[in-house]
């Protein structure tokens, strides 16, 4: 194979860039929002216990980063008098706490998010699919510069990792979406008689679905590019 040394070295850097990136992704945002939302798991889990003790059993849930159709004007005052801020919040974050109703202790302790484990359940998904997307990204990478080393065509695993990353980097997408879309519908109907108005358009964020489609694009391209290969071969 002619370059081969030149081909490892690009791998190689594409290699340590996506560990670098993965490392600092989990120190700097994964790590503080776990901690974080464990911190707050804990105290709604003390909280929901002694509620759903009490004479009148209450339940609690959290309504994340709903989207305001009009945001009101924040003023700030400052130590300098001669400048004015104003703020313009868009989302807003919601905990209701309301009458317990028949359900077990298992469905409160899961429908702290969003008011219903379907809510929770989406967002347990889109998370094992971003980890699951880790794991096939590094077996590819290993498997190219297994096949670049030993002088053998790329293995035809790779093509149903790619098609596979795709479909879950849509997946993850579509989950977040959708268990948005049902927090912003909760919200919108607690918050009817008050002065916040919450926007129910279901947002889905299109650069992901055109990143999942490219993704597919490459794993059809090495599949081709696969074929030809072998066709090339059995000719010569």
């Amino acid at each position: 194979m002619q370059n081969k040394t030149t081909y490892l070295k690009r791998l190689l850097a594409i290699y340590v860039t996506f560990f670098v990136v993965l490392i600092a992704g989990l120190a700097f945002d994964v790590a503080p929002g776990f901690r974080q939302g464990l911190e707050a798991g804990t105290t709604m889990g003390r909280d929901l216990n002694a509620q759903l003790n009490q004479t009148t059993p209450q339940s609690s849930y959290m309504l994340f980063n709903c989207p305001l159709r009009q945001p009101d004007a924040v003023m700030f005052e400052t130590a300098d008098s001669i400048r004015q801020v104003t703020a313009f919040p868009s989302t807003i974050t919601f905990r209701i706490t309301e009458p317990a109703g028949n359900h077990s202790m298992w469905w409160y302790a899961f429908a702290t998010v969003g008011g219903s484990p379907w809510v929770y359940w989406m967002t347990v998904a889109a998370s094992l699919a971003f980890l699951v997307i880790i794991v096939l990204m590094w077996l590819i990478i290993r498997s190219v510069r297994r096949s670049i080393r030993e002088e053998m065509p790329l293995a035809k695993s790779n093509v149903w990792r790619l098609r596979v990353i795709a479909l879950l980097t849509i997946f993850s997408e579509l989950c977040n979406s959708l268990s948005n879309w049902m927090m912003n519908h909760r919200a919108a109907e607690l918050v009817t008689d008050t002065a916040y108005a919450v926007n129910t358009a279901f947002q889905f964020n299109y650069s992901t679905l055109i990143m999942g489609l490219l993704i597919l694009f490459a794993a059809e391209l090495t599949a081709i590019g696969r074929d030809l290969g072998e066709e090339q071969k059995l000719t010569i």
